[in-house]
């Protein structure tokens, strides 16, 4: 082989030269795709045995990682440990624990309502004791106060009720009522406690004057009404509610009478009573200004006073 020279290039790579004899190369590129078939068969093998291992792990994962980890002697305690840790699967309730659990709240709360429920049954029922007890005592002490009554007006009987000679006709009749003497102008008290039924002003009044009538209801199974006549003045109002000691008028003399004095009468079911079986005289009251019977004057009335018994004096 001569080596060609350029002088303007410098040296070139030497041509084969006729007479260098030439090496084959059949046989080196026969022995390289040899092996490069046996590399392809190869490579095709391992990409067939990749695929088996990876379908076989994806079936038997679990299995065989367990077989390998038991292959490879796991240390001594992990087995417990995974036992140990909760899946995610038993974390989440189930519809039935969940059925439960509500059926258990449902079933707590009306407990709780009606726990509530019997609390405020039980404190009603109490105040309602409580109350009744309450009003049972009032009662009680209504009725104690109702049987005692209140001296109307400072002064003695003059002239108790029942029969006694009419001072004028001269025969015995009926007294309808307790004169108790006082001063004109001296104040008249209600006996009792009740409801003004009648309060008549303007002078004679069918010779009862100006008067005033209270009911007091039942007392002990009684109806009771006192009435008060010839009063000077009247402080007192029809319907009105008074109070036992309430200040009813005044004492005088009118209507047919002789003298300052209070007439009064008591009635039991509508019927005229003597007033000194409830009206009882007090230690503080004197006799000291009752007027005997010259202010009594009764007769014979037409009224409504009169045929029940109210005959003034």
């Amino acid at each position: 082989m001569v080596a060609e020279y350029d002088r303007a290039a410098g040296p070139r790579r030497a041509l084969p030269s006729a007479e260098a004899p030439q090496k084959d190369s059949r046989p080196t590129n026969a022995v390289s795709a040899k092996q490069w078939r046996r590399g392809l068969a190869l490579g095709a093998a391992a990409a067939i045995g990749i695929t088996t291992i990876g379908i076989f792990g994806l079936s038997n994962g679990p299995t065989a990682g367990f077989a390998f980890a038991n292959q490879a002697g796991a240390p001594a305690g992990i087995d417990e440990a995974r036992q140990d840790v909760p899946s995610r699967t038993d974390e989440r309730p189930t519809l039935e624990d969940l059925v439960k659990q509500r059926s258990e709240q449902i079933a707590l709360t009306g407990e709780q309502i009606e726990a509530k429920r019997d609390q405020d049954a039980v404190a009603s029922r109490n105040s309602l004791l409580e109350d009744t007890a309450d009003a049972v005592e009032e009662e009680a002490d209504r009725l104690r106060n109702l049987a005692i009554f209140l001296w109307p007006t400072k002064g003695g009987v003059g002239s108790p009720w029942g029969q006694r000679l009419h001072p004028i006709l001269h025969y015995y009749r009926l007294h309808g009522g307790a004169d108790i003497g006082g001063r004109c102008g001296q104040p008249i008290y209600a006996a009792q406690s009740g409801k003004v039924t009648k309060a008549a002003t303007g002078g004679y009044n069918g010779g009862s004057g100006n008067n005033v009538r209270i009911d007091h209801g039942d007392i002990n199974g009684i109806h009771v009404e006192t009435a008060y006549l010839h009063m000077t003045d009247v402080e007192v109002s029809e319907g009105q509610q008074v109070a036992k000691g309430d200040l009813l008028g005044t004492v005088g003399s009118t209507g047919l009478s002789t003298a300052c004095h209070l007439h009064l009468s008591l009635y039991k079911d509508g019927v005229n009573s003597d007033p000194l079986e409830y009206v009882k005289k007090s230690d503080a009251d004197t006799d000291s200004d009752a007027k005997e019977d010259e202010n009594s004057a009764d007769r014979e009335l037409g009224d409504v006073d009169a045929q029940a018994g109210e005959l003034p004096t």
